[in-house]
């Protein structure tokens, strides 16, 4: 377990206390993205970089989408 996981409700981590996301970056909380180390562990600063961007795509697509339902 780790702080984040003890601390926020909906979240969830695995067995060696990475936050569980999918490959967008959603999270086991809806409306929480996470990206980087949380959730693969120590990568290079490449992978890093390529998995935020696809994140930041989907937060964006996220909040398109609840500003649409207003």
């Amino acid at each position: 377990m780790n702080r984040l996981t003890t601390t926020t409700e909906g979240l969830e981590a695995d067995k060696r206390g990475l936050l569980i996301a999918d490959e967008q970056g959603h999270t086991t909380r809806e409306g929480v993205f996470t990206s980087g180390d949380v959730v693969s562990g120590a990568k290079t600063v490449v992978e890093a970089v390529a998995a935020s961007k696809k994140t930041a795509e989907a937060m964006h697509e996220y909040l398109q989408s609840l500003s649409k339902e207003n």
